[in-house]
């Protein structure tokens, strides 16, 4: 008896600990008019990472509009698809197995079990687009669904819910800051894709594991160190590059009287070239929301 109660007990510990929500990346903007939550997301997620925190459905019940990376109007675009696949492929007579090293097509063709056929049809595609879905195709093996992403999560609810929202970029314009890296950047990310499957595994869900803690600090180490190092350039286009061209609109938000919520990756809010750090840097006052403190939820 001793030993099945504690056996019931240990069982019960670990149901609560599972069950507990991600600790959320989430800082809150005070402006001279308006309020501005920010929320670090990840993309792909799994079931058991919902329910979200109560801070997070506090953030979302206040908000007036909420705003993504790229409009969800556009997101469900029947043109979407051609327009990146467009930018995607080579127009000027180059083919993937021209621009990459024999090493990585033979790996390619081997990940692709050893087809002919299935090389040739990605013969068309920059490595930046075949190292992308290679990259997003394992994850989804590992379990982590981007349906269940915590932006997809709430574009579902806000339009569900008749909560207007907006994007602070295209969609194409995303993808481009992919597009313009370097061709060896490229490659070395579509190189990465290969990794013994345990390897990335790991490396994947040490992400996942950092930012259901909400460790700022140990996402910068384990992301931006690691990007900034291997593809310094994709790094500054992906991350820098679009913070600045997102900064100037959160600004806009805060002089309006609203609340706003702004999802968008997790890496676009910390370290030195985060949204908090530069929104700080202008004089805004913006504080991490306390995980811990009590929550009253407003109605809808």
């Amino acid at each position: 008896m001793r030993r099945a109660w504690l056996a019931l007990t240990l069982l019960f510990c670990t149901t609560l600990a599972l069950a507990a929500p991600p600790t959320p990346l989430l800082w809150k903007a005070q402006g001279e008019a308006g309020t501005v939550y920010l929320l670090g997301a990840f993309h792909l997620l799994k079931a058991e990472d919902y329910p979200l925190h109560p801070r997070v459905e506090m953030a979302y019940a206040e908000a007036d509009r909420l705003v993504f990376e790229i409009d969800p109007a556009e997101m469900t675009s029947p043109d979407l698809v051609a327009t990146l696949q467009k930018l995607a492929k080579f127009d000027d007579g180059r083919t993937l197995r021209g621009v990459i090293s024999a090493e990585n097509a033979e790996k390619l063709k081997t990940f692709m079990g050893g087809s002919e056929a299935a090389m040739a049809s990605s013969d068309a595609f920059k490595p930046w687009y075949i190292g992308m879905n290679l990259v997003v195709g394992r994850m989804a093996m590992f379990g982590l669904d981007p349906k269940l992403g915590l932006d997809q999560h709430f574009m579902q609810r806000a339009a569900a819910d008749g909560k207007p929202s907006g994007g602070l970029e295209t969609a194409l314009e995303q993808m481009t800051a992919l597009d313009g890296a370097p061709l060896a950047e490229q490659e070395q990310m579509l190189a990465e894709a290969f990794a013994p499957a345990a390897e990335m595994r790991q490396r994947i869900f040490a992400m996942h594991d950092l930012w259901r803690s909400g460790d700022d600090a140990g996402l910068v180490a384990l992301i931006h160190r690691d990007m900034a190092e291997k593809t310094p350039q994709m790094y500054l286009r992906l991350n820098r590059d679009r913070n600045l061209r997102w900064l100037p609109q959160v600004e806009a938000m805060l002089q309006r009287r609203q609340t706003v919520l702004v999802i968008v990756g997790a890496m676009h809010l910390i370290g030195e070239e985060g949204l908090v750090h530069l929104l700080r840097e202008r004089g805004v006052r913006v504080e991490r929301v306390d995980a811990e403190a009590p929550v009253r939820l407003k109605a809808l």
